[in-house]
């Protein structure tokens, strides 16, 4: 029933659902064949769902952007009853083998292996029915709010938005594979892919699609909800607790190559609490929880490398105490564990910067005349600093940065921010669409030297100058008469357009 009605939700944009469908048919195909092999033994999933992704498909060519034909309600709820009815463990696919293969895994593994195919559909079904409750607006009813939406409103094209989702659903149809074929692993691999989608939610769940109606009133828990998960940061602290889990756990497998012995599989579940419990109060200790995600700097990094590594320590010290450091327990798990869990925190506190970055990337493309592209004079931190202003600021949009311009020749050919740095006579080499900008982010380059290389495209490069403009707020007893302040704000104003009309 679930899954049903999720396709029927994801239903929402051209050829995403159809599309989704096909990629989770053809991955319970392959499931299907996986119980013998990969070879066909009779499992009536196979030529069932063979015939499925056929059909599907055919119809996927007429239904993708721009669509000609569409589902609608009978055609998206006909095949997400049998998507679902084919991804179940049952006969009709030899349980997916796992009750052969998975051992005292399999009753979990017949939960997650088809909730990993039809991870999408649950996904966008989850954000919906969160954010709408957030807003207190039934699930039920319709709205451009689903990720498809807010992939659309981060600056993607629909079909980007839509290839993106084909993307995470592949992704989730390779892990289920994997998870089948590798039971034994399959705990740190669903562990990865879930801290995936819930970042993935938290980032898109940022994006404003829709208003609440302001005539109707949030349920009265929201705002007890709101205050517990983002002022007291308990949403941080259980994202922390999960890969912490998954760390220590992931640890152990690559310590004993993949494969724990009955004492070291029931060590590491005696020692687990102790883990947790231990590194948690050593990343508070840090600091870390006093600290934005979105804004992790290079001078954040001592803290949680701090952190990590008293988290480390003090998971040593306690379990050694409280345990007597039992058979099966192993020192230099430890030390991959510190390594894991300071790479992991780092990525996913980077995750955010990275998604802006590839979002913007993939965002509409200034040859097509949508962005103005933008050449920043300076590859230094000024220049840096007008880049992330550009990519963060809404009131930016309509600019690209094309690349970067720096007169030092041991910076040519280098890249800053993903973006390549040239010199400035290699520029004139590059076909870029004008009208084109140049902004100079350094006072070291004077207004000739920026003239010059506007001059490499004919007097159609407008150059403009970066600056940090700080105002002081004028006096409520002298907001009405002229002030000094108003006077050197206007001189500056003044002498900013004559530059403006030098350059």
């Amino acid at each position: 029933m679930g899954i049903t009605n999720a396709v029927n939700m994801l239903d929402n944009m051209d050829g995403l659902a159809s599309g989704v469908v096909i990629l989770c048919g053809t991955t319970v195909v392959v499931l299907a064949l996986g119980v013998n092999g990969f070879a066909w033994d009779g499992e009536l999933a196979v030529p069932l769902g063979l015939c499925f992704v056929a059909a599907v498909l055919g119809f996927w060519f007429y239904n993708r952007p721009p669509a000609s034909i569409f589902m609608g309600d009978s055609g998206s709820l006909s095949i997400g009853y049998v998507l679902a009815a084919l991804a179940v463990p049952s006969p009709l696919n030899d349980s997916l083998g796992l009750s052969m293969e998975a051992g005292t895994l399999a009753p979990i593994l017949a939960l997650v292996i088809p909730a990993t195919v039809l991870a999408i559909p649950i996904f966008d079904t989850t954000l919906v029915t969160l954010t709408r409750t957030w807003r207190a607006q039934p699930a039920s009813q319709g709205g451009r709010d689903h990720s498809s939406h807010r992939l659309v409103g981060l600056g993607l094209s629909e079909s980007t938005a839509v290839w993106t989702l084909y993307t995470l659903s592949a992704m989730g149809g390779v892990l289920a594979i994997l998870m089948q074929q590798f039971p034994h692993q399959a705990i740190p691999l669903l562990g990865v892919f879930l801290v995936v989608l819930v970042m993935s939610g938290v980032y898109l769940g940022r994006v404003k699609v829709q208003v609440a109606d302001p005539a109707q009133a949030p349920p009265a828990w929201t705002p007890l909800v709101t205050h517990f998960l983002y002022k007291r940061r308990a949403a941080e602290v259980l994202l922390d607790t999960i890969f912490i889990t998954l760390c220590y756990y992931s640890a152990y497998l690559l310590r004993f190559d993949g494969q724990l012995s009955e004492d070291t599989a029931r060590s590491v579940l005696h020692a687990l609490p102790l883990v947790v419990a231990s590194s948690l109060v050593a990343i508070f200790m840090a600091g870390l929880y006093r600290r934005q995600w979105r804004l992790i700097t290079v001078a954040d990094l001592p803290r949680h490398l701090f952190g990590v590594v008293g988290g480390t320590v003090l998971s040593l010290a306690v379990v050694t105490l409280v345990t007597r450091f039992e058979a099966g327990q192993s020192r230099s798990a430890y030390i991959i564990f510190g390594l894991l869990l300071f790479l992991t925190m780092v990525g996913a506190r980077l995750s955010f910067r990275l998604l802006d970055g590839l979002v913007y990337r993939q965002g509409v493309d200034f040859e097509n005349g949508a962005r103005t592209p933008v050449l920043i004079y300076g590859a230094g931190k000024g220049g840096k600093l007008a880049y992330e202003e550009i990519m963060s600021q809404p009131d930016l949009r309509q600019y690209m940065v094309a690349g970067f311009v720096d007169d030092d020749p041991y910076l040519d050919g280098q890249s800053l921010c993903g973006v390549r740095v040239l010199a400035p006579s290699r520029w004139s080499d590059e076909s870029i669409s004008t009208p084109l900008e140049i902004w100079v982010s350094s006072r070291a380059i004077s207004d000739a030297r920026a003239q010059m290389l506007a001059h490499q495209w004919n007097g159609q490069a407008r150059v403009r100058r970066v600056r940090v403009l700080v105002d002081p707020l004028p006096d409520e007893a002298d907001a009405l008469a002229p002030s000094p302040l108003t006077k050197t704000r206007a001189e500056r104003e003044v002498r900013g357009a004559r530059e403006a009309q030098e350059f």
